[in-house]
């Protein structure tokens, strides 16, 4: 209101600057006339009087044009400069090249079609959320993510020789995105009819191998960008802090059918359905045992007190906090040389809401991945591949180019602890809450670990999360996979069965030559 108020002041100043411009002239210019002076001054004069007149019907009419004239500020100011965006799109850009650098695999490339030379996307939409572009049999271009950040990289000349040229073929950027995974994470999204994301990454890296989320080109990636409640696989992170404590891995904890933790708050299994007595963590997620998981929390907080969270979920990449949230985006998550792939794509931080402060049911609630913890499916991803990399956590990337040299966030955890994760979540699938996927795995040499979650949301039905590592023949983890389905139900049913048919997808292509593509 206050800058309303002083833009319409400053006009008014200018307009009567204005009029008692136009009006001196005129009363000069009658004087001049009458005392007959210099031709000189009088024509100065007319001019003078010409241009006053210019100006206050120009001010007139951007006044009449306010509107049209402030929808194009905001449209600049979103959009940028319209004549410089027409430009861009008629430069040349270098190919975007999948994991294998071959170029009948490129993930955007130019091609003719109808003898025009068109920029396509041959992944299509299984691509829009994260790479950019469009559906591939219309050929449509529409730049975002990948396409818009790295444009400035993609359009840099090869050779000092072509950097003389008018229009630069430009550089090609081989990215560590498999195109077949990419497809194949797609299809199964697709086919669960759900909202979600499903991305993969090499252990040893951090490489995203692939990345299916539902959304166009034109939305935040979801995978990335957009918080959800954990549910059950925030047990992994409870799980890892028991073991890194020194508490004895083969205590007996129990787990009945539902524990009250206040006389107002009562925790429950899935199903209200109770296992006894379980051995340890391992025990505890196996099932995913609610109320053995709080009995953890609660006597781990009495134990080794609340820093003793806040530090280890902190090192996990679970920034506890108090009254204030962290900063809405996470610096450094990225291992990139794009500053604005950084600046415009890094996730916000992965949240918990932890203090002295909080309650014992409040307690309670986050040990099971519910209440005030916000995680994204990068970050869960981001943990899980630090268990599979025996407890170092790497920064993920989607250039191939620092997979030579992956950058460490740190070492989060000792590799027994790593270990022992690791066999409760092959054990899930063996026996536990995904064993209904065992038989999907079966034959192929490979195996999969993992630990579903079912979040529950306020007024919808539950998220359904698998948080997993695939095993390579050899038995060291390969991969990590993690699904999200939203409204998806048990994390148990579609969202591992998604994990388990991308194992067979990686296993059938881990079998098959890789084709070497070009080096310019």
């Amino acid at each position: 209101m206050t800058e309303t108020l002083l833009v319409w002041l400053m006009r008014g100043i200018l307009l009567a600057l204005g009029i008692g411009a136009i009006h001196w002239l005129l009363r000069w210019s009658r004087t001049a006339f009458g005392e007959r002076r210099e031709r000189w001054a009088v024509r100065t004069a007319l001019a003078m009087l010409l241009l006053a007149l210019t100006y206050a019907v120009g001010h007139t009419r951007l006044l009449l044009q306010r509107e049209q004239i402030e929808d194009g500020r905001r449209r600049y100011a979103l959009y940028g400069d319209p004549r410089l965006a027409e430009l861009r799109r008629a430069e040349v850009r270098g190919w975007l090249l999948d994991c294998t650098g071959d170029d009948a695999r490129a993930l955007a490339r130019y091609g003719e079609r109808d003898g025009s030379v068109l920029r396509l996307y041959p992944v299509g939409e299984a691509g829009a959320n994260l790479l950019g572009g469009g559906v591939a049999e219309e050929g449509e271009e529409r730049d975002f993510t990948i396409e818009r950040l790295y444009a400035g990289r993609l359009r840099e000349p090869r050779s000092w020789s072509e950097a003389e040229q008018l229009h630069p073929v430009g550089t090609d950027l081989r990215l560590t995105l498999c195109g077949g995974a990419t497809r194949q994470a797609w299809q199964l999204l697709r086919g669960a009819g759900r909202p979600g994301a499903v991305v993969v990454q090499e252990v040893s890296t951090g490489a995203v191998v692939a990345y299916a989320a539902t959304g166009g080109a034109e939305d935040p990636p979801l995978g990335i960008r957009r918080y959800a409640p954990p549910g059950s696989v925030f047990k992994l992170a409870l799980a890892a802090l028991w073991y890194e404590s020194n508490l004895p891995d083969d205590a007996p904890i129990p787990c009945p059918p539902s524990i009250q933790v206040t006389p107002r708050a009562t925790i429950s299994n899935f199903g209200g359905i109770g296992y006894g007595t379980v051995i340890g963590p391992a025990g505890m997620l196996i099932p995913s045992c609610n109320t053995a998981a709080v009995r953890m929390a609660l006597d781990m907080r009495e134990r080794l007190g609340t820093e003793a969270f806040e530090r280890a979920y902190r090192s996990y990449g679970f920034i506890p906090y108090g009254e204030t949230p962290p900063p809405a985006s996470e610096r450094d998550f990225w291992s990139t040389t794009s500053s604005a792939w950084e600046r415009r794509m890094s996730p916000p931080p992965s949240r918990i809401r932890l203090s002295e402060q909080t309650g014992p049911a409040e307690w309670a609630q986050l040990s099971i991945g519910q209440g005030p913890v916000d995680v994204t499916v990068i970050g869960i991803s981001r943990f899980v591949q630090a268990i599979g990399n025996g407890g170092v956590m790497l920064r993920p990337t989607l250039e191939w180019e620092r997979t030579r040299r992956p950058q460490e966030v740190g070492r989060v955890m000792r590799p027994e602890t790593a270990q022992k994760l690791q066999q409760a979540m092959l054990a899930v699938v063996e026996r536990g809450t995904a064993r209904s996927v065992a038989p999907r795995v079966r034959g192929t040499g490979w195996n999969l670990g993992g630990k579903t979650g079912t979040a529950q949301v306020a007024g919808a039905a539950d998220d359904g999360w698998f948080a997993g590592l695939i095993f390579s023949p050899e038995g060291e983890p390969r991969y990590s996979v993690v699904v999200y389905l939203q409204r998806g139900g048990p994390g148990g049913g579609q969202p591992a069965a998604i994990a388990a048919e991308m194992l067979r997808f990686l296993a059938r292509d881990e079998a098959q030559p890789q084709v070497a593509g070009r080096v310019e």
